[in-house]
């Protein structure tokens, strides 16, 4: 990725200036930046399929920071360049609680070359909500990569007070570029989270699984949605289909996390019960492309929120064999029948689920009432139930045609 060129145009202008006098350190003006920092992902694939990223939010909340310009910090030789902050002591990197003392790496290409960080004074709501979030890509066979080793815990973690390195300038609401003062240093105003993770040499992924998905009638003249999935894998497959689901999720440092519909609580189209639930289904108008009915958003996890025993129960459980297609139908009259008349578009939003590599039936035998305990695996990418196909109807004085 390049670099912007009003980096390179400033690029003699930002290089420290020499104080000549022995309190040159102590009269420097220092600007305080609050980092968190946290692993996208809680493992480091080394096959890559996963991708791991350290992730920085940064905000500007001192009190004296009145400049209402935003900063934009330069991600090369900066904290948010990891490898070189590992290798100035921006950062520091711990293999299973023991400090690794990680000599010359080389940095990572294709990260974003800066973070923009407004002030604090047109800030609005909770400034834990309002942090400016970078994340530095660590590819499994770059320099950084392949210091983890698999089956080991690492840390990367920052320090209060430190320095943030790189270069940076400010930038008007009209795009206009300045440099800082000649003896202004951005610090670290405290040191917050850490990026954890375990490697491991590869994650098990999900077979290949398709998804159709059509419109029909009843006899009774009523629109029915009817989901067919098909397992293409050579072996079954058991999926979770409803309540709380455990697999890996994505990460950042904000407060209040992105929302992952993975997550969603609620019973999935697949669902053994009757009827099948249609929450994930979408309907938006052809002409326009507007939405017209949302999806139901995730909410609160049902049952307790730590229980003792994570397993799944087998009621919430459901097999997909090879070469057996599991059908649902979803009757859709409700969603459609409050609509003007025109053509819509119905389409599925991807969910998430807990899964694994076995029979649910080979649970029941051996006694089980939940998933054994070997067959318990968190630390694993879900199942995506998705379609990509988008069923059209015509609706006509309620109903469709």
């Amino acid at each position: 990725m390049v670099v912007s060129d009003q980096f390179s145009t400033l690029k003699k202008e930002f290089e420290p200036k020499t104080l000549n006098n022995k309190f040159a350190t102590q009269a420097m003006a220092e600007l305080q930046v609050y980092i968190n920092l946290t692993s996208r992902y809680r493992v480091f694939d080394k096959s890559g399929k996963l991708p791991y990223s350290v992730a920085f939010g940064l905000c500007r909340r001192s009190s004296n920071d009145k400049d209402s310009r935003y900063l934009r910090l330069s991600a090369k030789n900066s904290i948010l360049d990891v490898p070189y902050a590992l290798c100035q002591g921006l950062l520091s990197l711990r293999e299973n609680d023991i400090e690794v003392d990680i000599g010359q790496l080389k940095s990572t290409d294709g990260n974003e070359p800066y973070l923009t960080i407004p002030c604090p004074v047109v800030r609005t709501g909770n400034w834990r909500n309002n942090l400016s979030i970078y994340y530095y890509y660590i590819p499994p066979d770059s320099d950084l990569g392949r210091v983890f080793k698999s089956g080991k815990k690492y840390h990367i973690q920052n320090k209060s007070g430190g320095d943030l390195g790189g270069d940076y300038i400010y930038v008007d609401d009209l795009g206009q570029v300045s440099q800082p003062g000649e003896s202004q240093k951005l610090i670290t105003s405290k040191a917050h989270g850490g990026a954890r993770f375990t490697v491991v040499e590869c994650l098990p992924w999900p077979p290949e699984i398709q998804t159709k998905m059509y419109m029909h009638k009843t006899e009774d003249n009523s629109p029915v949605l009817e989901i067919t999935v098909m397992n293409n894998g050579n072996g079954p497959i058991t999926v979770q289909t409803r309540y709380r689901q455990r697999f890996l999720t994505p990460n950042n440092p904000l407060q209040q996390n992105e929302e992952v519909p993975n997550l969603d609580p609620h019973p999935r189209i697949i669902d053994p019960k009757t009827p099948a639930p249609g929450s994930t289904i979408q309907v938006f108008d052809m002409a326009t492309g507007q939405v017209v009915r949302e999806t139901r958003k995730p909410g609160p996890c049902d049952g307790a929120a730590n229980p003792q025993d994570l397993r799944p129960k087998l009621e919430t459980l459901t097999t997909l064999r090879p070469g057996q297609p599991l059908v649902r139908h979803v009757d859709v009259s409700n969603m459609l029948s409050k609509l003007p008349d025109g053509k819509y578009g119905l389409r599925m939003e991807p969910r998430g689920m807990w899964w694994c590599k076995s029979d649910i039936e080979d649970f029941a035998a051996a006694g089980e009432d939940r998933v054994p305990h070997d067959k318990l695996e968190t630390a694993i990418p879900p199942f995506i139930l998705e379609s990509k196909d988008v069923v059209t109807v015509q609706v006509e004085n309620g109903t469709v045609k």
